[in-house]
């Protein structure tokens, strides 16, 4: 049976049922449930939140921009420049908003238009919370269509299509809207350090407070499964007991309260212990570089190598950035305003600090290879946190000083040309040993001449004295 080579015949294999993503195995991480564990991992862990804020605060330093392949001239940039302005909060308030993706694994923001001047452009970007999500829509090739959501106070469904939202991931795998989480590689780590976190402070209680230990009399009702009873209420008593400034224990006729000393840190180290799983949530997220020192521990050399892979991950993140903005927001605005929008993308700046001395030596061995240019000057001035300078104003500089190195190289040729003409006529005129040359020549040539002359006149006086005799 023939194949039809121009349709699509398998699937990608997403764990998709009616709306509801199921690639995820843990069932605990999964939709609403997942999102209120990262939240919690997010908000509650100092390590995570640290970690976050580092990749958060990296990716906002970079300067976002947008460029085209046709150059600065390109009346799109203009255009697209107007929107970015107007867009309500700005696009650092975006990206700082979109930035969620990190803890969730994916942001969805809906976009919403404005006419102006005969022209649409943007108003806003509404981001769409992930707890607002109930399933996606896809089409029967499992392409992604909207997604579907609902809000209190009335909780009615909303389909937001895909054709006017923005879909930020932080990993596409299968084609899943929901991507993946940063956080999801903590999830054990960070389940260990909450739960030794928490006995490592019973164990401190303890050791202060002492183990509390109740003795009942001969004839007590010891039924633990009634809550009247003797064992529930010594139970209770010594859960409840507290070391603080309303402590205090009534005890019935015949009971007596002991306090034991407790284990607590005696025969493991949680603190160690504790740190090593703050250490793998770290590295989870290439920040690990944020625990160097905190143990007197760590060199230079790794500490420069840890945050180098750090800033590789940020440049990475700002890039997943750039390329949704420009794919989701600019290329469509610009295909309903009847433009091109081949060639306009959003970009922006280097991540991380720059090493002066390594940038420093670059520059000096690439000076002779390399044509710098006004754009070259700018970026280089935005890398080293120099004044920033207008392109166009620095291109006019530029030709500028070339158009006087050029008069002045031009009055110099000028100059040399007319000293040369000057030097000629006395290169022409013969020296003194050409003169005395000359003259000696001339000499002997008259000397020739009279030579010719007196042998010619004996040699006739002679033929005459022959013919006479």
């Amino acid at each position: 049976m023939p194949v039809n080579k121009t349709n699509e015949i398998g699937y990608t294999g997403l764990a998709e049922w009616g709306g509801y993503i199921q690639e995820e195995f843990l069932t605990e991480l999964r939709g609403l449930k997942g999102y209120r564990r990262f939240n919690e991992m997010a908000r509650n862990c100092p390590a995570i939140f640290a970690g976050l804020s580092a990749i958060e605060t990296s990716i906002l330093k970079c300067s976002f921009y947008v460029e085209s392949e046709i150059g600065e001239d390109d009346p799109r940039l203009v255009f697209i420049n107007e929107c970015l302005e107007a867009i309500s909060g700005g696009i650092e308030e975006h990206f700082a908003e979109a930035l969620s993706m990190l803890t969730y694994g994916w942001c969805y923001f809906e976009t919403v238009y404005k006419r102006e001047a005969g022209r649409l452009t943007w108003d806003k970007f509404s981001v769409r919370g992930q707890d607002t999500l109930v399933k996606w829509q896809f089409d029967d090739k499992e392409k992604l269509q909207g997604m579907v959501q609902a809000v209190p106070p009335t909780y009615a469904q909303t389909v937001i299509p895909i054709d006017k939202s923005l879909l930020y991931r932080t990993r596409v795998e299968r084609n899943n809207p929901e991507g993946l989480s940063l956080l999801r590689g903590s999830w054990i780590p960070y389940y260990y350090w909450k739960n030794l976190c928490q006995i490592e402070g019973i164990g401190i209680e303890r050791d202060l407070a002492g183990l509390p230990v109740i003795t009942m009399p001969e004839g007590a009702n010891n039924d633990e499964n009634d809550a009247n009873s003797d064992a529930s209420k010594a139970a209770k008593i010594v859960r409840n007991i507290r070391n603080d400034e309303q402590a205090g224990v009534v005890l019935p006729a015949g009971w007596v309260l002991n306090l034991l000393g407790g284990g607590g840190s005696k025969q493991f180290d949680t603190d160690k212990t504790i740190t090593r799983y703050e250490s793998r949530i770290l590295m989870t997220m290439r920040a690990q570089f944020l625990l160097l020192g905190q143990n007197s521990v760590g060199t230079q050399a790794l500490s420069t190598d840890l945050t180098d892979f750090f800033t590789i991950g940020i440049n990475t993140y700002a890039d997943n950035l750039c390329n949704t903005f420009t794919e989701q927001a600019i290329k469509p605005l610009l295909k309903l305003n009847g433009m091109d929008s081949k060639g306009v993308y959003m970009t922006h700046s280097p991540a991380g600090d720059t090493n002066l001395e390594l940038l420093g030596a670059f520059i000096a061995n690439t000076k002779d290879l390399m044509t710098w240019r006004p754009e070259d000057e700018a970026w280089l001035r935005d890398l080293t946190g120099m004044p920033a300078v207008d392109i166009a104003q620095l291109t006019q500089e530029r030709d500028e000083a070339q158009a006087k190195k050029d008069e002045m190289r031009r009055l110099m040729e000028e100059r040399l040309s007319q000293a040369k003409e000057q030097a000629q006529p006395q290169e022409e005129q013969p020296n003194n040993e050409q003169k005395v040359q000359e003259k000696m020549t001339a000499l002997l040539e008259d000397a020739q001449v009279t030579r010719r002359e007196i042998l010619g006149a004996v040699a006739e006086k002679l033929i005459g004295e022959v013919d006479n005799a």
